[in-house]
């Protein structure tokens, strides 16, 4: 849980705007040791296969897509309780050198999370030999990234609730009550100007800051998605056959059309 307040004090935040009013109170329970450990992870990771009898008779498993879900907000570690990146590019690393595996579907149901995870799916990228499809239920923000760096193709999982786009980063915070008093010896002068600027008004150093995030997810975004529409670029959100409209996304389907058009990748790419 340390880690987990750690990430949320100190990342740079990739995430839809109506979840970041419930850090706030997440940060203050944490600060005043109100939280439940015990709960179980969510399941994070299966594999669909297909079952055919073998020449001896017994019944094996072909055609295994690896099937990794990524819900809710994204951290970099993972705790008792949640998996991180860490765990997420660690577990399709495994899939991907599988050579039962053929191929791999990323579930995306999240509002974004730490910048920091970033480099860990960029660092993934030039690994990949199988195809991936990414299933999204919701890929706002850093999960509409991620579905950039790793898919071949995006799959909406339903015509009108399923959600993609968030693209850019932003800044929030509340303007404290009582007055905040800093203290920077003269060779530290520099030391959190950013912030020490905001608290006057002046947002110019913060803006320059998310300026070079939102310039590098814009780029990554147009590379993997060339058709994108400027539009989809600057933060709006797009609800089914609209983000397709939009570039955002390939197609509307199911687990099950996913699981088809991985194997179909498979067999093409063998060609």
């Amino acid at each position: 849980m340390n880690g987990l307040f750690s990430e949320i004090l100190r990342g740079s935040w990739l995430i839809d705007m109506p979840n970041v009013s419930l850090y706030k109170a997440l940060a203050i329970s944490l600060l005043s040791g109100n939280t439940q450990e015990k709960q179980l992870k969510p399941f994070a990771y299966e594999v669909l296969s297909q079952e055919e009898y073998s020449s001896s008779g017994d019944i094996q498993k072909v055609n295994q897509v690896a099937v990794i879900s990524m819900i809710n907000e994204m951290t970099k570690y993972g705790g008792a309780c949640t998996y991180g990146a860490v765990d997420f590019v660690s577990k399709i690393r495994e899939a991907n050198s599988n050579d039962d595996i053929k191929g791999i579907i990323i579930f995306l149901d999240g509002p974004g999370g730490n910048a920091d995870s970033i480099p860990l799916f960029q660092s993934l990228k030039s690994e990949m030999k199988k195809p991936v499809v990414a299933l999204v239920d919701r890929a706002c923000s850093l999960h509409y990234w991620i579905a950039c760096i790793l898919a071949d193709h995006i799959m909406l999982g339903n015509d009108f609730q399923a959600e993609c786009g968030s693209i850019g980063a932003m800044i929030m915070f509340s303007k404290p009550k009582e007055e905040i008093i800093i203290i920077r010896p003269p060779e530290s002068k520099d030391k959190n100007q950013g912030i020490v600027n905001a608290l006057e008004g002046d947002y110019k150093i913060l803006e320059d800051k998310l300026s070079i995030l939102s310039q590098r997810f814009i780029k990554e975004v147009t590379e993997a998605r060339p058709n994108i529409k400027d539009e989809a670029l600057h933060g709006k959100t797009f609800l089914g056959k609209e983000a397709i409209d939009m570039g955002l996304a390939d197609s509307i389907g199911d687990i099950n059309k996913a699981y088809e058009l991985v194997l179909i990748k498979s067999e093409l790419s063998k060609l």
